[in-house]
């Protein structure tokens, strides 16, 4: 016969939060509001978008016309191995632009290609890309409101 547990709570952080954090957590969550996932928009950074490149990142930008800044990331499996590997540095890739995306111009997408030799630390994306979106978007100052 199988034991029969009583029901218990979820436990971890994310599930008991104190009700204090509240809002102001929630504005800085990274949803699929802002990434790059449609087809034809992947394709229009491409072929149409703005490049810019340095030892680390090379960043595709064009305007979206919406009022918040979108991100995608290409991952070669020829270059960076297994899926393991390359899940890693997606996520890395998707992180540092939630934490930058405050300070990035509003209304564009970016597509961000980590290079194969580059080391991939998340202070380095993250100083890798707001260079590389001063360069492609021209200095425009206009910030991304935070959702």
């Amino acid at each position: 016969m199988h034991a029969v547990f009583p029901a218990q709570p979820r436990r971890g952080a994310r599930y008991n939060k104190p009700d204090s954090v509240g809002a102001e957590a929630m504005d800085r969550r990274a949803g699929k509001t802002f990434r790059v996932t449609r087809r034809d928009d992947i394709r229009r950074l491409f072929e149409q978008g703005r490049r810019a490149s340095d030892r680390r990142l090379t960043l595709y930008a064009a305007p979206n016309g919406l009022p918040r800044s979108r991100a995608g990331v290409a991952v070669s499996a020829a270059k960076h191995g297994n899926a393991v590997r390359r899940n890693r540095l997606k996520r890395l890739c998707r992180e540092a632009f939630r934490l930058i995306r405050s300070e990035i111009p509003a209304g564009w997408d970016y597509m961000v290609v980590p290079r194969a030799a580059a080391d991939h630390a998340m202070r380095e994306i993250q100083a890798s890309l707001k260079a590389l979106v001063q360069r492609v978007t021209g200095g425009e100052t206009t910030r991304t409101p935070v959702q």
